[in-house]
C-alpha cells in the first residue's frame, strides 16, 4: 500500500513538477509571447514609422530625382538607363579628357574645378609670361622705334646721297652720251675719211697715165702719199707751164687777130676732158635720138650739148669727139634722152659710147664766173646779161668770185680797141682789176678758164648765128663748128 502510495506521491510529485514546469513554461511562453507581441507591435510601429519615413524619403527622392532630371536637362519620363546612356554619350562627346571609370557629375564637377584651377594657374602663368612678353615687346618696340628712327635717318641720308649720286650719274651719263655721240661722229668721219683716202688712193693711182714716163716708173713703186707727192710735183710743173702760157696769151689779147692765131697754132694744147659724165644706152636711128645713163640727172637741163667719145681712152682730147648730142628730155632720175646734132656715117654713135661736157657733172651744178668785156655780136655794146642767160639756160649759175667749187671761169678778154682811142662804153679800170684778180685765183685753184668762143662751142652755138641774130634751137640738126679756137685754156 505504502508502495502504491509512494508511487502515487511520486506520480503526483512528477505531475506537480510537470505542472509547475508546464506552468513555468506557459508563463515563460506567455511572457515571451507578449514580449514578442510587444516587440512585434513595436517593430510594426517602428516599421510603419520607417515606412512613413521611407515613403517621405521616397517622395523626397522622387522630387529630388525629378529636380535632378530637371537640373540635368532630362525629361521626367526618362529612365535611369536612358539618362546613363545619354550622360555617357555627353561625357564622351564633351568631356573626352574625363577619364574616371564612374562617370558622375560630382566627379565631373570636381574634375572641372581642378581643371579650371589648373587652367587658372596656367592662365596666371601665361598672363605673367604675357606681361613679361608685353614688357619685352615694349622694350623691343622701343628699341625697334629707335632702330627705325636711326634707319630712317640713315635712309634719308642715303636717299640724299643717292639723289646726289644719281644727279652726278645723270650728268656723267649725259657727258658720256655726248662724248659717245661725238666719238661716233668722229669715228664715222674717220671712216669716211679712210674711205675717202682709199678712194683718193685709187683715184691717185689712175693718174699714172697722165704722168710723163720719167715719173711713171717711180709712181708704180710708191705708196699713195708718195704718189700724191709725185702728182703734186707734176701739177706744180704744169702750173708753171700754164702760168707762162697764160702770160703769153695775156699779151696776145692786145695783139691783132692774125698774130693771136699764129701763136695759138704754134702752141701745143692740152685740152683733154676731165672725165666722162654718162654712157649711151640705146640709139634710135628712126628719130635720131639716144638714151643716156648719167647715174644721176640732178641739175641736168634740156638744151645741154654733150660730146660723144668712143670707149677706150680715159681722157681723150676735148676736140676729138665722134659726135654731138643735145638733151631734149629727162626721163628719170638717172636716164635722159638726147637728139643727135652731129654724127658721122663712117663712125656712128653706138651703145656703150661715152659722153662728156665741161658745163655739167652728175650731182654737181654748173657754177661759172664771167670776167672781161663780154661782146657777142658786131656792135660795141657789152652783152653780159645775154651770156648769163646762156649759162642759166642749161641750169647753171653765175657767181661773182672764183671759189673752190667754181666749175669754170669764162674770160671774155679785154675790149676791142676803138679807132681814135675812145673809151669803150661799159668798161672801167675796176673791171680790168677784177678780171686779173679772178684769173690769178683760177690759176691758183686749178679752175678751168675758157674764152667766149670756147664756151659757145660747148653750148653748140656758132658765133655767126649770134651775129646774124639766129641761135641754134632744139630740133635743128646740122654740123657744129669743127674748131675750138676760142678755147683759151
Amino acid at each position: 500500500m505504502a508502495a502504491s502510495r509512494a508511487t502515487v506521491v511520486q506520480s503526483l510529485s512528477i505531475a506537480l513538477i510537470v505542472f509547475v514546469m508546464l506552468t513555468f513554461i506557459l508563463a515563460v511562453t506567455t511572457y515571451l509571447f507578449f514580449k514578442y507581441k510587444l516587440e512585434a507591435e513595436t517593430a510594426a510601429q517602428s516599421a510603419e514609422s520607417k515606412m512613413a519615413e521611407a515613403n517621405q524619403a521616397q517622395q523626397a527622392a522622387e522630387q529630388d530625382k525629378a529636380k535632378l532630371k530637371q537640373l540635368l536637362g532630362f525629361p521626367d519620363v526618362a529612365t535611369v538607363a536612358e539618362i546613363e546612356t545619354k550622360a555617357n554619350e555627353e561625357f564622351e562627346k564633351k568631356f573626352g579628357d574625363f577619364k574616371e571609370d564612374q562617370k558622375a557629375y560630382a566627379g565631373l564637377s570636381s574634375w572641372l574645378l581642378s581643371s579650371m584651377k589648373s587652367k587658372d594657374e596656367t592662365i596666371q602663368t601665361l598672363n605673367a609670361e604675357k606681361a613679361k612678353l608685353i614688357e619685352e615687346s615694349k622694350q623691343t618696340r622701343d628699341e625697334a622705334d629707335r632702330t627705325r628712327a636711326d634707319l630712317e635717318a640713315r635712309m634719308k641720308a642715303k636717299e640724299e646721297e643717292a639723289t646726289t649720286i644719281k644727279k652726278q650719274f645723270d650728268e656723267d651719263r649725259a657727258r658720256h652720251e655726248d662724248l659717245a655721240k661725238k666719238l661716233t661722229e668722229e669715228h664715222k668721219i674717220a671712216l669716211e675719211r679712210a674711205n675717202q683716202l682709199k678712194l683718193l688712193g685709187e683715184e691717185v693711182a689712175k693718174a699714172e697715165p697722165l704722168l710723163p714716163p720719167t715719173r711713171q716708173a717711180k709712181f708704180k713703186t710708191q705708196e699713195p702719199e708718195a704718189r700724191m707727192g709725185l702728182v703734186l710735183e707734176e701739177l706744180r710743173e704744169r702750173e708753171r707751164v700754164i702760168a707762162r702760157q697764160n702770160a703769153v696769151l695775156a699779151q696776145l689779147r692786145v695783139a691783132d687777130t692774125e698774130l693771136q692765131n699764129t701763136v695759138l697754132a704754134a702752141t701745143p694744147q692740152d685740152d683733154r676732158i676731165d672725165g666722162f659724165d654718162g654712157r649711151i644706152l640705146t640709139v634710135n636711128e628712126a628719130d635720131g635720138s639716144v638714151l643716156i645713163d648719167f647715174g644721176s640727172t640732178g641739175g641736168l637741163r634740156t638744151g645741154l650739148v654733150l660730146r660723144v667719145y668712143a670707149p677706150g681712152d680715159d681722157r681723150p682730147l676735148f676736140s676729138g669727139n665722134k659726135a654731138v648730142v643735145e638733151v631734149v628730155a629727162v626721163e628719170s632720175d638717172a636716164i635722159a634722152r638726147a637728139r643727135i646734132r652731129d654724127d658721122s656715117i663712117t663712125d656712128p654713135i653706138l651703145a656703150g659710147d661715152l659722153v662728156a661736157t665741161s658745163l655739167w657733172s652728175p650731182r654737181t651744178p654748173l657754177e661759172a664766173v664771167i670776167v672781161g668785156y663780154v661782146q657777142l655780136d658786131n656792135d660795141l655794146k657789152p652783152d653780159p646779161e645775154r651770156l648769163q642767160n646762156f649759162v642759166e639756160r642749161i641750169g647753171g649759175r653765175v657767181d661773182q668770185n672764183v671759189i673752190p667749187s667754181t666749175t669754170m671761169l669764162i674770160d671774155a678778154g679785154l675790149p676791142k680797141i676803138v679807132p681814135g682811142g675812145e673809151k669803150v662804153a661799159g668798161w672801167r679800170p675796176a673791171d680790168e682789176t677784177r678780171r686779173k684778180k679772178q684769173l690769178d685765183e683760177a690759176k691758183r685753184l686749178g679752175i678751168r678758164v675758157v674764152g667766149i668762143d670756147g664756151f659757145l662751142d660747148m653750148l653748140g652755138i656758132d658765133r655767126s648765128a649770134i651775129e646774124a641774130s639766129r641761135l641754134v634751137r632744139p630740133g635743128d640738126r646740122g654740123p657744129l663748128p669743127a674748131g675750138a679756137a676760142g678755147l683759151a685754156y
